[in-house]
């Protein structure tokens, strides 16, 4: 085979430049300590690379979702231990007016309960965000309107929103409403909507309690309508239903709670561990790279050094 001074020129060339491709890499890498910047680099480590990169971002959606998730329920169950606590002071007021001997008027009793009324409504608004906590689906639409009277009081307290639940995805795969749902709707809560004469849908709980503050306004009240036989009939044992149906709500909520911060427990470890994979996989070995750059400088500093001596000689050299 001849070899022509062309070819020994392309060959030394190709070699230099290969050479000088060596040390861009090496301090490309050094650079930002990333071993891999393009698939060519290491074909292997860069499938892996966007295998767990693809990993960590659907974790960190989910995780998004759960801590949503948990924000909206710790939203209600602060909610609603509050509306237990005014509940249970509506039963003990309306235990303490049917006593045999009553320590504070009725009217008195009834103006507590009414301010009852009014806080039960503000909580029954609560938001988180800009959305509201007891609407179902209809979040961006205040749950419950008080429509007050001549006197100022309370006369009914309308239900706005809807029964449908809030959905979020916490795992690869569609929602389950059933599964997946973080919120308490009104009709949960404060009890089944009724239909007064003028088409507004109430619940029980408003009712009930509205029920018992105007009773206690009577001159004089019928306490028999507040507390007797049977129980289910009477206001207390009516608000008794209201109040035991709102504390279920609270245990399941609490439950469900406990569920998803579990889960977002595992799902941060979970992309702890990744992300610890993805650095070994990707993360460059410091010491390593340093001593290859400084080879790789021997190495094409080496090259010019031979190239001056074995490139075939000009003109010029023949003229010395």
């Amino acid at each position: 085979m001849r070899i022509s001074n062309n070819m020994i020129t392309g060959n030394y060339l190709y070699s230099l430049n290969k050479s000088l491709e060596r040390q861009n890499t090496i301090q490309e890498q050094l650079s930002d300590g990333k071993a891999i910047h393009r698939a060519s680099d290491d074909p292997i480590k860069a499938i892996r690379a966007l295998r767990f990169n693809t990993s960590i971002g659907g974790n960190e959606q989910y995780t998004q979702n759960l801590r949503d998730a948990v924000y909206w329920m710790d939203t209600t169950d602060g909610a609603l231990q509050d509306i237990s606590s005014l509940t249970m002071r509506a039963k003990e007021l309306a235990i303490k007016a049917v006593a045999p001997n009553p320590t504070e008027g009725f009217k008195a009793i009834a103006s507590e309960i009414d301010g009852i009324i009014n806080q039960l409504v503000q909580i029954g608004n609560s938001k988180l965000g800009d959305r509201y906590v007891f609407s179902g689906q209809k979040d961006k639409t205040e749950p419950f309107t008080s429509i007050k009277g001549a006197d100022g009081k309370v006369e009914r307290v309308v239900y706005n929103g809807d029964n449908n639940k809030l959905s979020m995805v916490i795992q690869p795969g569609q929602a389950d409403a059933s599964k997946d749902s973080v919120n308490l709707t009104g009709t949960e809560v404060f009890g089944a909507v009724t239909t007064t004469a003028a088409g507004d849908p109430t619940v029980t709980m408003f009712d009930n309690l509205i029920a018992l503050r105007d009773e206690l306004m009577k001159e004089p009240p019928d306490l028999t309508k507040i507390s007797g036989e049977p129980a289910a009939s009477t206001i207390q044992g009516k608000m008794d239903v209201d109040r035991n149906a709102m504390l279920l709500q609270q245990t399941y909520i609490g439950a469900r709670m406990s569920t998803y911060e579990m889960s977002l427990n595992l799902l941060q470890n979970s992309n702890t561990i990744i992300s610890a994979d993805l650095a070994a996989n990707e993360d460059l070995d410091i010491p390593k790279a340093i001593i290859d750059a400084k080879s790789a400088e021997n190495v094409y500093n080496m090259a010019l050094a031979v190239g001056a001596r074995i490139m075939p000689m000009s003109l010029v050299d023949f003229l010395k």
